[in-house]
């Protein structure tokens, strides 16, 4: 996405701002300064609008980050686009029911502000004497405090339409995902909800050409973007669910042993390294933990600085099992054994050798050569 400008810090989300933001401030200013005629009133007006809406943003992916970390997700950051904003949320395979209620939260925030709102908007309409409902529009011409209310109005309402369209990116088109992946699993519902997505940006595209809006085209390609990476991002995920770890392992002699001397230990070079005794793992050699402690080595042994806190999967667990648990414990290796006998370790390094292979030719013969190669093995 590129270098973003934090702004500021909520709840430990970073909310940024990308500079490509300052093409919506531009158009701001255009739109009421030149374009309307307003000049100087118009332009401070369109700033005014422009950062209400934007904050009407930041409420709803907040919305989306609050309830994502109640499900214990990790929330990275938001980022404010000129189309809107982008929340990075940790990437896992949820339920149906903790998608649902992640999506919901931000349409769902905009309409209670917009509800807010409503109260404040009728009685301008009485105060100013318009006839009917239709004819307060034209407050939006206007550059007051009526025209501020009405427009951010008009933005959460239309925040909250926009977003529960039932195609991907939308929430939407998360919703109706998790709602299809009951009836036809997680992969087919993204494929469905990816081609609605696909569908709204091709509309997008022609609504954008008619109408002479550049803005529609923009929003087309974000959505598209967007629906790509998603679709990838569950191929890959459906695809490691099928590998078994044991075929990208890094296998090694066996660990070293608690008693061995630390430079012993790092023969190798400074790397993960797992802990053993008899086969069993007992601990874990931390590089980042090793480093600071080089100049020492040779006073110290393994024991004395292996982490005893250490989770061990089976070699046949899938490599999608083993790198949750990477994200989840925060560690770099998980060692991998077989029958509780250390077999070898899964590092995030091997990940790159997965979607490699995953990435190869479709012949089982060019599948295995990259496999072979993307272990290391050839010439052995």
């Amino acid at each position: 996405m590129g270098k973003s400008l934090r702004l500021t810090r909520i709840r430990n989300i970073d909310v940024k701002v990308h500079p490509t933001f300052l093409l919506a401030l531009l158009w701001a200013v255009y739109y009421w300064g030149y374009a309307a005629g307003h000049g100087a009133q118009g332009v401070l007006f369109g700033v005014f609008v422009l950062i209400a809406a934007f904050v009407s943003v930041v409420g709803h992916e907040l919305a989306h980050g609050f309830i994502a970390m109640r499900l214990g997700l990790k929330v990275h950051d938001i980022t404010l686009l000129p189309i809107g904003g982008v929340a990075r949320i940790e990437y896992v395979s949820l339920t149906p029911r903790q998608e649902i209620a992640i999506a919901l939260a931000g349409p769902f925030l905009n309409l209670i502000v917009a509800g807010l709102l409503s109260p404040v908007l009728i009685g301008v309409m009485i105060v100013r004497d318009f006839p009917d409902a239709g004819s307060a529009f034209l407050v939006l011409q206007e550059t007051g405090f009526s025209a501020l209310i009405a427009y951010l109005w008009l933005v959460n309402v239309m925040l909250a339409l926009f977003n529960l369209l039932p195609a991907f990116p939308m929430d939407g088109g998360r919703v109706m995902r998790a709602a299809f992946s009951i009836l036809w699993g997680r992969f087919r519902a993204t494929q469905i909800a990816v081609g609605m997505g696909q569908a709204l940006a091709l509309s997008l595209i022609i609504g954008g050409f008619l109408l002479r809006d550049v803005s529609l085209p923009l929003v087309a390609i974000f959505v598209l973007v967007a629906a790509y990476v998603e679709a990838r991002m569950i191929h890959l995920e459906t695809s490691m669910r099928t590998l078994p770890v044991g075929q990208f392992v890094l296998w090694d002699l066996g660990g070293v042993q608690p008693d061995s001397p630390l430079n012993y230990a790092l023969r190798g070079g400074v790397r993960d390294v797992a802990v053993t005794v008899n086969g069993t793992v007992v601990g874990m050699l931390w590089q980042e933990a090793v480093h600071p402690l080089l100049n020492s080595a040779s006073k110290l042994r393994v024991r004395d600085v292996m982490d005893s806190d250490v989770l061990t999967m089976d070699i046949d667990s899938s490599v999608y099992e083993v790198h949750r648990q990477m994200l989840t414990t925060g560690r770099p290796a998980i060692p991998i054994t077989e029958g509780g006998i250390y077999r070898g370790i899964f590092t995030s390094d091997r990940l790159i050798h997965v979607h490699r292979y995953l990435q190869t030719g479709k012949s089982p013969g060019e599948r295995y050569r990259a496999f072979v190669d993307a272990l290391g093995l050839a010439g052995r």
